[in-house]
């Protein structure tokens, strides 16, 4: 206790010395025992619930009261509550504060009794509530409490009113001059007491939350040390709060962490570098439900996740520098074969036997794309070497790494869904040993150069001569020579409703044999070699004639990629 609050105490405990030895109420040894009680109580931990219990069974023991109360402001100071109190049940104490707590803003004669000494600093006696003309709607918590005669005195400190202290009679009272100074000086050194009590209480918090927030620190300063990433940032976040914790880029990808259920409002911190957002974390809790150190905890841990992408992120970019200058001198004609599978080895890729080529083609920033990929190939073993090359994504597959063209469908679908891929058409190649890669990069990319933006996946996997073709960097001209031959056939098709034209690509798979193409497509030989004659004088071509045979095939081989009939 400091030595304002003794010379406060020693104050009005000689004015209670005056005021007892004029009246019938208790002797002074009483009081000093009392007071000296609720002294030792503020000097010690004892927390301010408690107290305040202390100070209202100590009012009713000195005065007489049937059951006592304390209130305080709530937080929004709009309604005043009970703190403390003795004489009522727990769950009556509970039901009032819920239900009806004592509304400061009501006026007039709804305004409660506790509420005016509470606005006005004065002390309200009421001697017989039933006597009462016009009682308001607290008249009904009166019945209820089964109390006739209330004083409520004002708690002050510091020139300001903190609270009210009221003393309950069963039966009609009349409070006479010395009992409203007796339990005016009470309430005095309670409000001193109280403040003592806060004071201690709100320091003991903030020693709390300064020993919580050092040892957060120091296991999130560990994380960062130990480098265990954005995910050992979650783990920890997670089990510091008691809650599930997800951690997401901007584009709402999942970085580490994550919710048993989702829950779109819950509690969000942005991680911030440089004045940019690069990640939200997640808290499977509504904001409200936070305490402040836990807010405090978010906020520490956007720092240790903002490092930690910042590493990852300059990782990523030396990583990718590394794979998009392998990749540029793999698919560049006449490098040093050797040394590059030297430098890939170097870098963890084996590409001594043959691979397949996959590029793929979107609208979107590069560089989220080749994110999103990385996140799909990562569960890919062995892992494909994936980088941006010339605005394509490509990627050097291994045939050991099973079906490209699977993979290739599987990559597509998860990048549209991702949102990172708007758009996309990709090819797949035949495996080639690596000194053949310039020569199929060649061939997928004249297939996109041409490709039209429905085409999906173009699977170049069987070499052909009309491959060749696709290596001709003049998509215009590989149009026009689609368009030049079979454009005829095709607007026959469109104005008539025939098939001419996928007639003669089932033709071809069937090795020009007429009766296996009628049994695919469900016809008579017969009509196969109709439309096989209509097709022959609408193109000008001879399927007997070798050279237009090959005109036909690499015809129709351009005009699926580009979309052409």
């Amino acid at each position: 206790m400091t030595e304002d609050t003794r010379s406060n105490v020693c104050a009005h405990t000689l004015m209670l010395v005056c005021v007892s030895t004029e009246t019938q109420h208790p002797p002074l040894e009483r009081w000093l025992d009392a007071l000296a009680g609720i002294g030792e109580a503020v000097g010690g931990d004892e927390p301010v619930t408690d107290l305040l219990n202390r100070v209202a069974r100590t009012a009713c023991t000195l005065l007489g009261y049937d059951f006592c109360a304390v209130f305080l402001p709530d937080d929004s100071r709009h309604a005043l509550t009970i703190v403390g109190y003795h004489g009522l049940s727990p769950e009556y104490v509970a039901k009032v504060n819920a239900q009806r707590p004592i509304l400061l803003d009501e006026s007039g004669g709804e305004e409660a009794p506790t509420s005016v000494a509470f606005r006005t600093g004065d002390v309200v006696a009421l001697e017989d509530i039933e006597s009462m003309p016009g009682i308001g709607p607290w008249g009904g918590v009166a019945h209820e409490q089964g109390y006739r005669a209330l004083v409520s005195v004002p708690l002050r400190r510091g020139g300001r009113v903190v609270g009210a202290l009221n003393g309950y009679h069963a039966q009609p009272h009349h409070f006479d001059h010395a009992e409203i100074s007796l339990v005016n000086a009470m309430a005095t050194q309670v409000a001193i007491a109280l403040g003592t009590a806060q004071l201690r209480a709100s320091e003991q918090n903030t020693i709390r939350e300064l020993r919580r927030s050092e040892e957060v620190h120091t296991l999130l300063t560990a994380i960062a040390l130990r480098g265990e990433g954005v995910g050992g940032v979650a783990a920890a976040l997670a089990e510091l709060l008691g809650h599930d914790v997800l951690i997401e880029d901007i584009y709402g990808e999942r970085l580490a962490g994550g919710f048993t259920e989702p829950r779109p409002e819950a509690a969000a911190t942005e991680v911030m570098l440089d004045g940019k957002v690069l990640a939200h974390i997640r808290i499977d809790a509504d904001a409200q439900d936070l305490s402040r150190l836990d807010v405090r905890a978010a906020e520490q841990a956007a720092v240790v996740t903002a490092l930690e992408l910042l590493r990852a992120r300059t990782a990523a970019e030396v990583e990718q520098r590394l794979r998009g200058s392998l990749v540029a001198d793999l698919l560049a004609a006449g490098s040093d074969v050797e040394a590059l599978l030297d430098r890939a080895r170097r870098l963890g890729w084996d590409l001594s036997g043959p691979q397949h080529l996959v590029a793929l083609r979107c609208a979107g920033p590069r560089d989220r794309l080749l994110a999103a990929a990385d996140r799909v190939v990562s569960r890919v073993s062995p892992r494909p070497l994936a980088a941006i090359h010339r605005d394509d994504l490509v990627l050097v597959w291994s045939p050991t790494a099973g079906d490209v063209a699977v993979f290739a469908a599987q990559l597509m679908g998860a990048l549209v869904s991702a949102g990172t891929a708007a758009g996309a058409v990709a090819a797949v190649t035949g495996a080639e040993p690596p000194a053949g890669l310039p020569t199929l990069f060649r061939t997928v990319r004249g297939a996109l150069n041409v490709a039209d933006a429905d085409a999906g996946l173009i699977d170049l996997r069987e070499a052909a001569i009309d491959h060749l073709l696709l290596q001709l960097d003049d998509p215009a001209a590989l149009r026009d020579f689609a368009d030049s031959t079979l454009g005829p056939a095709l607007r026959y098709d469109r104005e008539n409703g025939t098939e001419l034209l996928r007639t003669a690509r089932v033709l071809l798979e069937q090795d020009l044999d007429r009766h296996a193409t009628a049994a695919q497509l469900h016809l008579h030989p017969n009509t196969v070699a109709q439309r096989v004659r209509r097709l022959e004088g609408l193109t000008d071509l001879k399927l007997a004639k070798p050279r237009d045979l090959l005109r036909l095939t690499s015809a129709l081989t351009v005009a699926r990629i580009i979309g052409l009939g």
